[in-house]
């Protein structure tokens, strides 16, 4: 199966994005990866990221480099704020790139590989980049004239700042990763070749909810015995391929719910749930009302 990438930015000559996200997405708690490499800083709150199966819990002032290739997820409290940048890579590069051009995206890659995602705190290095988050944000906002020349002035100083501080960071720790708080991923990641398996099987996940899936045929498509891809699969997200699948299957559902007049009994056919009796149970499981109590919400 060919591997699904979302790509999150429209096309066009700038293609580089600057939001505030309150609170995780019901998408964005789904086994994610993009086009795009992305940059999150945590403005407010607590959580946990999984990043290639590497679990970091984040708080305020947290920096995350997320390469195109990383497939992660977020889970967050109530009090979450975040800033994202998402940005193609040909904005740095260009059509006629230098090797000089090249080194400016070189962070994205060391940390993907060395499984390092979060940015080291240290101060005063760590100032200046959210100085530079903060100052991108705002002419993101205002977009006063030549503001995208001054957004790709800004980014290639955070990038740049962003190497010299990793690098550092490596040199002086033989586990790679320093930073004031001494705080260390909580669990080990997987390598490239298993994620792209895993990558096959959600991208049939996403693609195929409304049909029978087992965790044989799941397995099967990531090339993978059926223990190895479910303990894998759960490193990468924190449930199990079926509960996955489920929660994929209610997140449809629910939208269906509210946009739409279709009977509840076609929305639980159409999201692959067996019978009306189970799609109730199993809503309810997961969202603490049944169907027809979520619909009159809206």
């Amino acid at each position: 199966m060919k591997e699904k990438k979302k790509s999150l930015l429209p096309l066009r000559s700038f293609p580089f994005e600057c939001s505030e996200s309150y609170g995780v997405s019901e998408e964005f708690r789904e086994l994610h990866w993009h086009n795009e490499l992305e940059i999150c800083r945590i403005k407010n709150g607590h959580g946990i990221y999984l990043i290639n199966g590497i679990e970091y819990p984040f708080q305020k002032d947290d920096i995350f480099i997320i390469h195109h290739d990383d497939i992660h997820l977020c889970h967050d409290d109530s009090s979450l704020v975040m800033q994202i940048i998402m940005f193609g890579s040909s904005l740095v590069l260009g059509d006629y790139s230098s090797p000089l051009d090249v080194e400016y995206l070189h962070v994205f890659q060391a940390a993907s590989t060395n499984g390092r995602n979060l940015l080291p705190l240290c101060p005063p290095d760590t100032d200046q980049l959210l100085c530079l988050l903060d100052q991108i944000e705002s002419e993101s906002f205002t977009k006063s004239f030549a503001y995208e020349l001054v957004l790709k002035s800004l980014l290639l100083q955070f990038l740049a700042l962003a190497n010299r501080l990793y690098s550092s960071s490596e040199a002086e720790s033989p586990t790679g990763f320093v930073n004031t708080l001494n705080r260390q991923p909580t669990s080990q990641g997987i390598n490239k070749k298993t994620a792209l398996k895993i990558k096959a099987a959600v991208s049939y996940i996403d693609e195929s909810f409304q049909d029978k899936i087992t965790l044989a045929h799941l397995s099967e498509i990531a090339e993978m015995s059926i223990p190895h891809f479910s303990a894998t699969f759960k490193l990468l997200s924190g449930i199990s391929p079926i509960e996955y699948t489920v929660r994929k299957r209610i997140v449809i559902a629910k939208e269906a719910l509210r946009e739409t007049d279709t009977s509840i009994l076609l929305i639980a056919t159409n999201c692959g749930f067996g019978s009306l009796s189970n799609f109730n149970h199993l809503f309810k499981l997961y969202t603490g009302m049944s169907p027809r109590e979520y619909r009159k919400q809206f």
